[in-house]
């Protein structure tokens, strides 16, 4: 039998979020008899984190309390030495700037950096990785709009920039599921023929939750009892509940924090909606598509090349709360029928395109590639 090739994994953290989420699927599916993972995280583990853990997966921390301590350097140094891994795989702008330097330092044979948004924190960070591209063999990004945004940037070359779309198990994230929308609803006192749009992301400025919620407001003036269910957590959480309490939206807006069972609450709900200010391809939108529901979301990132207008959704500007509004209003006046249809469309696009497992192939086609390649 052929020696397996070693991965090592870096990556910033492993908290609930959409690079987090892909690592972590993209492990849980990769050929173990082909490749040997390991995954490092700079800062202590959690979270999703513990999944990697549950599949066997050989994971160690840095445990750094701040991300850019110098000693993380001789730690990565140091594992890299006793591992020895053909390839080093980074994600997220931290492990993605250390991966290079330290894997080129190191001499590891292949290194690949993988961005997840069009938009990872200022002039300062896009100038770190336009330096250190020459040390990389590849980066992966996850739509063509952001892959544009670094190429004129210049941040990544073309020739080294390769765009693979992001999965999700499509088996975790069923179809219009009824048995779901009953036992969420319950739980939660909420009448079967009430109007539930939900939002799912963390409480951070990129995703533009402080829009929502003035286009709640609007809502308000013409559904008095329609509810919004948001999942997630984050920094500007209290802001958010803040302004909920300012706008006296208390009745109207459940902030129920993480959940699991996303897909629950999805299938309880009658339309997404998404108003980010930046993304990459956003998880959260493919995992509602693939529930059924109609979309509606801001015209950021790869949102375009996921959804189709006026078809599986309706897309508005960025930080447009009237507009957020209409297209809710438009996408609640259509009939059941008409709903449905729309969800039934989102959810074969997800099938076509961003299953894990086209994910995983794509990634183990690139690992083969550059190891044919190096030899």
């Amino acid at each position: 039998m052929d020696k397996k090739t070693k991965i090592l994994y870096l990556i910033t953290g492993l908290h609930v979020g959409g690079a987090e989420m892909v690592l972590y699927r993209l492990l849980k599916k990769l050929n173990r008899e082909k490749y040997e993972p390991v995954v490092v995280s700079i800062i202590p583990i959690v979270g999703i984190g513990e999944r990697i853990e549950e599949e066997g997966i050989k994971i160690l921390s840095l445990n750094a309390k701040f991300k850019c301590n110098p000693l993380i350097i001789w730690r990565v140094i140091s594992i890299i030495k006793k591992e020895k891994p053909q390839i080093l795989h980074s994600f997220l702008f931290h492990a993605n700037f250390l991966g290079r330097v330290i894997g080129k330092l190191r001499n590891v044979p292949i290194i690949i950096s993988s961005i997840h948004s069009e938009y990872f924190g200022g002039i300062l960070r896009e100038k770190l990785l336009k330096w250190t591209d020459r040390f990389c063999n590849i980066t992966t990004i996850v739509s063509k709009g952001a892959a544009e945004r670094m190429i004129d940037l210049k941040v990544v070359s073309k020739n080294k920039l390769k765009v693979i779309y992001n999965g999700i198990d499509l088996e975790n994230f069923p179809f219009r599921k009824l048995e779901a929308r009953t036992k969420i609803r319950k739980e939660l006192n909420i009448e079967e023929n009430k109007k539930i749009l939900i939002s799912v992301g963390r409480l951070h400025e990129a995703k533009g939750c402080p829009y929502l919620i003035k286009a709640m407001k609007i809502l308000k003036e013409k559904y008095p009892h329609i509810l919004l269910i948001v999942l997630g957590e984050g920094p500007e959480g209290k802001k958010i509940e803040e302004q909920i309490k300012e706008l006296k939206l208390e009745k109207n807006i459940l902030l129920l924090g993480q959940k699991e069972n996303i897909s629950e609450y999805l299938n309880a709900s009658d339309v997404f909606v998404m108003p980010s200010l930046w993304e990459g391809l956003p998880i959260a939108l493919l995992e509602a598509m693939a529930c059924g529901l109609p979309v509606v979301a801001t015209r950021v990132g790869g949102v375009p090349e996921v959804v189709e207008d006026g078809k599986s959704s309706f897309l508005v500007e960025l930080k447009n709360p009237r507009g957020l509004a209409e297209k809710i209003i438009k996408t609640l006046e259509m009939s059941e029928e008409e709903r449905k249809k729309m969800g039934e469309r989102g959810r074969k696009i997800v099938e076509k395109k961003f299953s894990i497992e086209q994910m995983v192939k794509e990634y183990e086609n690139l690992y083969q590639e550059l190891l044919e390649k190096n030899k």
